[in-house]
């Protein structure tokens, strides 16, 4: 009654009324929230975001706490400034190294492509010819692939927005290949869904197939390459991955 609500509203109000609108991931979002808890969005500051991401990431790099602490509080504080509750935030976020961009030639992808095991080989093939983060990929559903209109849908990204790619004609034909039709689009060497992260920590999807990956480069004489990769491959030769699409 005397403040009002810029001096009231606590940071799991916030977070209550930002997902209530449809925005956020959830399951990253949880960790900050039963950290902050009630505080108050007022005592939700530079300081107090610091040490939240040193606490709960400990040992990861700059870049995941960007993307699982300071981005997640960010968007809330955002989104609390609109609504009225306080003003927008200004958050110095940790300095991220340049990372080195490694991708391969056509002939090169070839070539890995022919040494993947055959669980592996379509998972490859489609992450070579989308883009699709390998969490993306991992856990795609039947139900978001579209074989008729050669479209996937991701129904939930690293930005939170859910976002369709185009299949080229050589995932159709590996998807084609595939004996089910349910659940999961790709599946372990023993037929199972790979494992979903369980830990704010388990960040990185492509570990699921490093080994099998690793194996499959070793023979193709691709050397640095991760499946993170195969992302910067696609980027750099996305006008010929897309033109495959309307091939019959």
């Amino acid at each position: 009654k005397v403040y009002g609500k810029a001096a009231t509203v606590t940071f799991a109000h916030a977070v209550a009324d930002y997902l209530e609108h449809g925005r956020g991931d959830k399951r990253h979002m949880a960790p900050v929230l039963a950290h902050f808890g009630t505080t108050l969005l007022r005592h939700v500051d530079q300081h107090a975001i610091d040490v939240a991401a040193k606490k709960l990431l400990p040992n990861a790099s700059p870049a995941t706490r960007d993307r699982q602490v300071y981005g997640i509080v960010s968007k809330v504080l955002h989104h609390a400034a609109r609504k009225g509750w306080g003003n927008p935030p200004i958050i110095a976020r940790p300095k991220k190294p340049k990372g080195v961009v490694r991708w391969i030639t056509p002939a090169e992808a070839d070539k890995l492509i022919d040494a993947c095991a055959p669980h592996l080989r379509p998972l490859v093939v489609f992450l070579l010819y989308t883009g699709a983060r390998a969490g993306e990929a991992l856990w795609l559903d039947w139900k978001n692939v579209n074989m008729e209109t050669r479209q996937a849908t991701f129904p939930r990204t690293k930005n939170g927005e859910p976002r369709s790619v185009p299949l080229h004609r050589r995932v159709v034909h590996e998807l084609t290949a595939l004996k089910h039709r349910e659940g999961e689009v790709f599946l372990t060497p023993a037929g199972e869904p790979y494992a979903r992260p369980k830990r704010p920590d388990d960040t990185s999807a492509g570990t699921r197939i490093k080994t099998g990956f690793a194996a499959a480069c070793r023979p193709a004489g691709i050397k640095g390459f991760r499946v993170h990769d195969c992302r910067h491959t696609w980027a750099t030769r996305r006008p010929q991955t897309q033109r495959g699409r309307g091939a019959r």
